[in-house]
């Protein structure tokens, strides 16, 4: 490799036309896409990838009985993943499970019907009533049946995402309600029911999302699982419990991500966020169960609690809607995203822009732009008003707080010195939570020998994974590190050569760099005859002799010798012990002289 020649005072440029690193490296959010007909080609899926994509969600609520329709779309997935396997694109999966759906029944001669605003109509449950006409709107699913049972007189029933709202006056029978028409409209076959004020009398697995976990974890591709109308905390357990009967034994289970589509999810978030390993601001059905004008300050309130929690969170629905048929997004949703991006979140989510539209990698381009602006803002407000754009709460207790502590520390160890990257070895994801919450102005660089790892931190914002195989051959730190620093190359190329970065390791094999935060100059580090050859300086938080050395002691030593390897402890016993016979074997040839 060659010598490193950049300033010491480098700095990772985020200036969208500086080429020096790739887009998707100087984007620190990161970018969900739905796949479909239009994106689920083995083609499509490596385009995306290099686009930019982090995580491919697969949408359970289209699935087939036989899974007919999803085979197909695994086997690219994993062909893809094999394809660039020694590449920075490789997206995680999420298998997303359909839950409780209410939809209306069938029709007279399968025609739509229009109601107007003040017209009296009945909603009967598709047992009692198979076919609906002018006067009467039939439930079309055993989920929909339940809530008719339970709804009570005052409560509102929204058709087709509040297209047309209706409110309960009188139950007619346990079968069959008597109903107020508030908004008319057109209803049609097939559409979704909502009850706002209802809580759903039923688990948020249904029958089909069972079969579609067991066979989700048959095939071991999800790295997370999204559960839909999340109402409590049990509901959560519920899918775990499921999830470790289903797996293979010595699988890993999938991270849980719950959606918060309802008003009861928002009462009991607190609960649910103990439980779960992320949540989804799912603002479509959000907005449907609740008022429409409050919709922006509950997304503010969700993404500012999961992360005070130290939980991923997704931003999903609508955020480029109108790029599923155009070539360009319209203003607002260009502030949509950005929005997102300043209320903090992990990540944004595109739906029908990437599934049926028509410009599936355009809208992911443009959906990283977008972030990419939206973060150098936030730094700068962080910068103006001298606080980290996302305020983790200090009163954490136990071990929490000996993460949270050194997450800190290597993030205002990056922050002080304009370090280009955390260059993070990490074993744990919760511990790679924890620094991504930070949100450090550059990006985190997550080495790892975990491949489910590897996979997970495709959702946490700044965060970048690289695989490391173990190799026997790493005899002490300062080969493992050189190892890390070589993957590192491998994977990201020259772009990130002679850019300063922080090493924080985490749970290493070698004791000197259990939980140690290092501050280096990133460059041609390589291991030969016992000596580290490493242009700048390694810092450890206990070496005060290790102190950076001057640019004419670093050109020194890449002429000459570099400073010896840390020693081990029996290393360094050994060398007291000579040390020890040479001061005796000195004090008798002074007894001797002066004899």
């Amino acid at each position: 490799m060659k010598a490193a020649t950049t300033p010491r005072t480098a700095r990772l440029n985020f200036d969208l036309k500086t080429p020096s690193f790739p887009q998707h490296l100087k984007r620190q959010t990161k970018i969900v896409a739905t796949l479909g007909p239009a994106s689920n080609s083995f083609e499509m899926l490596c385009k995306l990838a290099k686009a930019g994509v982090n995580v491919f969600r697969l949408n359970f609520s289209h699935s087939k009985p036989d899974y007919s329709n999803m085979e197909p779309v695994i086997e690219d997935i994993k062909k893809m993943k094999e394809e660039l396997k020694d590449t920075m694109y490789r997206p995680a999966i999420l298998c997303d499970l359909q839950g409780p759906k209410f939809r209306t029944g069938e029709l007279e001669d399968h025609k739509p019907i229009e109601i107007k605003k003040g017209q009296i109509i009945k909603l009967v449950t598709g047992e009692h009533q198979k076919i609906g006409n002018a006067n009467t709107i039939t439930t079309g699913t055993p989920d929909a049946h339940v809530c008719v049972r339970k709804l009570a007189v005052g409560h509102r029933v929204l058709i087709n995402d509040g297209a047309v709202v209706l409110k309960v006056v009188k139950r007619l029978s346990s079968e069959e309600l008597e109903c107020e028409v508030l908004i008319g409209g057109i209803v049609s076959e097939r559409k979704g029911i909502n009850t706002p004020e209802l809580e759903v009398p039923l688990p948020a697995l249904t029958k089909k999302d069972k079969a579609d976990v067991k066979y989700i974890c048959s095939k071991e591709i999800a790295d997370f699982m999204a559960l839909s109308f999340v109402q409590r905390a049990q509901d959560i357990v519920d899918l775990k419990l499921l999830m470790e009967a289903s797996l293979p034994e010595d699988a890993i289970m999938p991270k849980i991500i719950s959606k918060i589509e309802k008003p009861q999810a928002l009462e009991a978030i607190d609960s649910i966020l103990e439980e779960t390993d992320g949540i989804m601001v799912a603002r479509g059905d959000l907005g449907v169960e609740c008022s429409l004008q409050k919709l922006p300050s509950y997304q503010k309130l969700l993404i500012r609690k999961a992360n005070q929690s130290r939980k991923s969170v997704i931003t999903a629905t609508q955020m480029l809607e109108s790029m599923t048929n155009a070539a360009a997004p319209t203003r607002a949703e260009v502030s949509d995203v950005a929005n997102a991006c300043f209320d903090g979140t992990d990540a944004v989510m595109l739906s029908g822009e990437s599934s049926i539209g028509k410009y599936p990698v355009e809208t992911v381009n443009m959906m990283g732009e977008i972030c990419l602006e939206a973060e150098a803002s936030v730094r700068d407000i962080a910068k103006m008003y001298r606080r980290s754009p996302v305020q983790t709460p200090p009163n954490v207790e136990g071990m929490v707080r000996f993460r949270y502590a050194m997450a800190h520390s290597a993030v205002t160890a990056a922050n002080i010195t304009s370090a280009n990257a955390i260059i993070f070895f990490c074993m744990s994801y919760e511990m790679a939570c924890f620094i991504s919450k930070q949100r450090p102005a550059c990006p985190i660089i997550i080495v790892t020998h975990d491949q489910k790892i590897y996979s997970l931190v495709s959702v946490l914002y700044g965060c970048h994974a690289v695989l490391l195989e173990e190799d026997e051959n790493w005899k002490d730190s300062d080969s493992f590190l050189s190892a890390i620093e070589s993957r590192v190359l491998q994977v990201f190329g020259d772009s990130m050569e002679d850019q300063v970065v922080i090493f924080c390791a985490h749970r290493c094999a070698f004791p000197s760099l259990h939980n140690t935060i290092r501050m280096a100059r990133f460059g041609s580090a390589t291991e030969k005859k016992g000596r580290l050859t490493k242009r700048g300086s390694v810092v450890g938080l206990v070496k005060p002799d290790h102190a950076t050395p001057s640019k004419k002691k670093i050109e020194e030593l890449e002429e000459g010798d570099a400073p010896a390897a840390e020693k081990t402890a029996d290393e360094a016993k050994e060398e007291g012990g000579k040390k020890e016979e040479g001061k005796k074997e000195e004090g008798k040839k002074e007894e001797g002289k002066t004899a």
